[in-house]
């Protein structure tokens, strides 16, 4: 079952990065929080995504500049700003896993050191950093990357991580993260039909808003998606065709026998292959399943045999 991981807490329910939005995850049957974390003038780690504290406090500054005694006084829609470890404390008391993000660099061993023996995940931006917290503990770390590289599996491989979180997603990166032994744990996923999807594609958790939400989508079984069923993309149940690879991995290929460019009607311009039928017959599906670096050209060359 794929896991339910509400953000920064329960943004949508509760507000975000406090105790009362770890308790609304709960409530939603989440199986882990997210939490971002920054280091306080006093050498504090306390939950807060923002560099300052305008966006989400009655105050202003930014954290680092502010100690721990400042920032308690300071309401975040009401509640206190919560240390990581009183978070860590709250997560275990209600069963509940803890994903960390470190919003900043240098944060390895005061956050190794509130996390060891727990059951968490650390994450960031900051793959060096990630890869220092191998180093130092054994704890499990996650890779975030916002666009969606060329090579991501590669990158968490370089990081020494044990999955990645993308807020960006194709087929592919499930496949190749799943074969270096890495989970997938698409962020902000917060409609069912985007749920449903990510997960038929493989995803092994969704990171939310709201959890309640999601977590109905993630106790419904997948389906399996196949000659019959595919509802998603795009399944035209061409003569011979075994439909195994409705999400290509191939995507976007821009190979122009293949699919090609058109535009919106506010004149974006996108890669679209929606009659592409190549994946979809048995021997290319076969071999693209043990060849997943295949090349267009070498799919095309097996079509014609």
């Amino acid at each position: 079952m794929a896991l339910v991981i509400g953000h920064r807490g329960a943004g949508a329910l509760a507000p975000e990065n406090t105790l009362e939005g770890i308790k609304a995850a709960a409530l939603c049957r989440a199986d882990y929080v997210e939490m971002d974390v920054r280091l306080s003038r006093d050498g504090e780690l306390v939950l807060m995504h923002d560099e300052s504290v305008d966006r989400t406090c009655n105050g202003k500054g930014l954290v680092e500049e502010l100690d721990l005694e400042e920032l308690k006084a300071l309401l975040v829609c009401g509640q206190e700003i919560p240390t990581l470890v009183e978070a860590s404390a709250l997560a275990k008391e209600l069963g509940l896993g803890l994903v960390v993000e470190m919003k900043e660099e240098g944060l390895e061993g005061l956050v190794a050191e509130v996390l060891e023996g727990s059951n968490s995940i650390v994450t960031s931006y900051y793959h060096t950093s990630l890869r220092e917290m191998k180093d130092i503990s054994d704890l499990k770390t996650g890779i975030i990357i916002a666009s969606l590289p060329i090579k991501p599996v590669q990158l968490a491989v370089w990081a020494r991580a044990d999955a990645i979180f993308p807020e960006r997603i194709n087929p592919r990166l499930f496949k190749e993260a799943h074969q270096n032994g890495m989970r997938v744990y698409p962020r902000k996923v917060n409609t069912k039909d985007l749920a449903c999807w990510l997960l038929r594609l493989g995803a092994d958790g969704l990171v939310t808003d709201n959890p309640c939400l999601i977590r109905e989508a993630a106790d419904q079984p997948v389906q399996d998606t196949g000659r019959l069923n595919c509802e998603y993309y795009p399944c035209h149940h061409f003569p011979d065709q075994d439909c195994t690879n409705c999400f290509c991995p191939l995507y976007p290929c821009k190979d122009l026998d293949l699919g090609k460019y058109v535009r919106t009607k506010r004149g974006k311009r996108f890669w679209t292959c929606i009659d592409c039928r190549l994946v979809h017959f048995t021997r290319v599906a076969e071999y693209l399943a043990l060849h997943p670096e295949s090349t267009t050209s070498e799919l095309k060359a097996l079509q014609d045999l």
